[in-house]
């Protein structure tokens, strides 16, 4: 049996990305094949796996996988593939809407980048100003839910920060369940302009840092401008490369939040059953 695939990124966050509308893994167990699928040296390797369903509503469903084999409410590094992915096969034109877990949402094909758009956010997702002990000291901490849960830091030079301190205090946080029933993604932050900085995250369910998170960024933006820091647009550099998150506020409100920024194609083929072999 083979399975056809494409492989995708956005900004570095890379994906393997199957059309699954004639339920082409109906005899599989999805999370098990999925980390299967997601490890790098055995297998195919990537940051997650996505499938693009049918819809009732809408243009078509996206299904999110962390490498883990965990299912994600969303993701916007992967959203922006999944719609040139759309797009490219002809399920949709270069304006589409789909669902997630998190909900329904709106993307437009722009030359070579993809703007995603967000469902409105409330000012009550965030907490602001927090602080707490996770195993190194107290530090201040916010936490926002832009479809998953997402924590940010600030800190300076965090470019230059040591990947091991990365790692370790990413891991602390992220398992501190009882403050984060639900785990939490963690953001690294640097303000560097008025409309500009630096990210750089820990991600819930791949468990390691990734070159990009979208749904990082958005939160990572988005506190920056409650704590008066930057003012939107906000351009984001990551470690793939650069993404620009946009939102205006309402009152207790965030609309027209949107994700923009590159959806690569970079390889189809076919997997194999040694790719899911144990």
């Amino acid at each position: 049996m083979k399975i056809r695939f494409f492989k995708m990124n956005g900004a570095g966050n890379d994906f393997i990305v199957i059309d699954n509308r004639e339920n082409v893994l109906a005899n599989f167990d999805i999370n098990h094949f999925v980390r299967m699928v997601c490890r790098r040296g055995k297998s195919i390797g990537a940051d997650g796996l996505m499938l693009l369903e049918p819809s009732e509503t809408v243009d078509f469903k996206m299904r999110y996988f962390n490498s883990d084999g965990s299912e994600g409410e969303m993701c916007g590094n992967g959203a922006r593939c999944i719609a040139r992915f759309a797009n490219l096969i002809g399920v949709a034109g270069e304006r589409m809407r789909f669902e997630t877990i998190s909900g329904i949402h709106e993307a437009e094909i722009l030359g070579e980048e993809v703007r995603i758009k967000f469902p409105n956010l409330s000012l009550h997702d965030f907490e602001l100003f927090q602080k707490r002990d996770f195993g190194f000291g107290i530090v201040e901490y916010h936490f926002g839910t832009v479809g998953v849960p997402h924590t940010v830091i600030f800190k300076d030079a965090v470019e230059s920060m040591e990947d091991e301190i990365l790692l370790r205090w990413g891991r602390k946080i992220r398992y501190s369940l009882d403050v984060f029933p639900k785990g939490t993604n963690v953001n690294f932050v640097q303000i560097v302009g008025k409309s500009r900085i630096i990210v750089r995250t820990y991600e819930r369910g791949v468990e390691n840092e990734t070159l990009a998170c979208g749904t990082g960024s958005i939160a990572s933006s988005i506190v920056s401008f409650l704590t008066s820091r930057v003012e939107p647009a906000v351009s984001v550099k990551v470690k793939g490369g650069e993404l620009k998150v946009g939102f205006e506020r309402h009152g207790n409100e965030f609309r027209n939040v949107y994700l923009q920024g590159d959806a690569r194609v970079v390889a189809e083929g076919y997997i194999l059953p040694d790719a899911w072999k144990e």
